[in-house]
């Protein structure tokens, strides 16, 4: 297409797909795999073939930056492990360092309480845990006046935890108070949400926002407004 000079390429958007497709199969002779799906588990009555590419190595989306720049520093408020990204990087570290942070916001801690709530492994799967947690976050979004963040340790276990307020009634009882927003995988959803979270803290309505620590909007910074926060976990 570029020795054609194609300015138009809307019209071969399928076929080029197709061929990067092709491209990586290609280029890689491991720390790839093709999954094929024909149809979806959820309806298998219903023909819905996807075919995907699955990347197993990490190393391999990072060695092209590698390869561009003589420097190249790695830095993250919330990298943890720090002797094993070099080995899952395939990289040779020149410096590491690790450094203790500082929570500048002032903080309530720890909060007692008779209820058990935890989200230890072990534990994260009782479900009176999962009441005692919606429990507490329903008395707090009663008497906090803008805005509330509720970090989960994964989408997945964010997902099982908010069916289960959903169908015990607590999530309704949460939205009787404040808006809720949800953070996705999905960048473009997200960022509506976190934008609509604080319009909705701004104009005095209130919200609480469901997000997943270590992930897109880990860092407190996303939440700042001109309002105050409580920051559960």
């Amino acid at each position: 297409m570029m020795t054609l000079e194609i300015t138009d390429t809307d019209d071969f958007l399928h076929i080029q797909t197709i061929c990067d497709f092709a491209t990586l199969v290609g280029t890689y002779t491991r720390g790839l795999s093709i999954i094929i799906e024909p149809f979806d588990e959820r309806m298998p009555h219903i023909p819905d073939p996807v075919l995907q590419l699955s990347c197993h190595d990490a190393s391999l989306a990072i060695k092209p930056v590698f390869d561009r720049f003589q420097s190249v520093v790695i830095t993250s408020g919330t990298l943890s492990l720090i002797d094993l990204y070099p080995r899952l990087l395939n990289f040779h570290p020149v410096v590491s360092r690790s450094f203790k942070i500082s929570l500048t916001r002032d903080c309530i801690c720890p909060w007692f309480s008779l209820m058990e709530v935890s989200t230890k492994f072990d534990m994260r799967s009782d479900p009176g845990v999962a009441r005692n947690y919606g429990k507490l976050l329903v008395e707090m979004v009663s008497i906090v006046q803008d805005g509330i963040v509720c970090f989960f340790v994964s989408y997945s276990y964010m997902d099982e935890i908010i069916a289960t307020w959903n169908d015990s009634g607590i999530l309704k009882e949460i939205m009787q108070h404040k808006l809720v927003f949800i953070e996705t995988q999905d960048v473009v959803e997200t960022t509506l949400a976190l934008d609509n979270y604080r319009k909705a803290c701004d104009c005095g309505r209130g919200a609480i926002f469901f997000s997943v620590a270590r992930f897109l909007l880990a860092r407190l910074e996303y939440f700042r407004v001109t309002t105050y926060e409580t920051h559960f976990r």
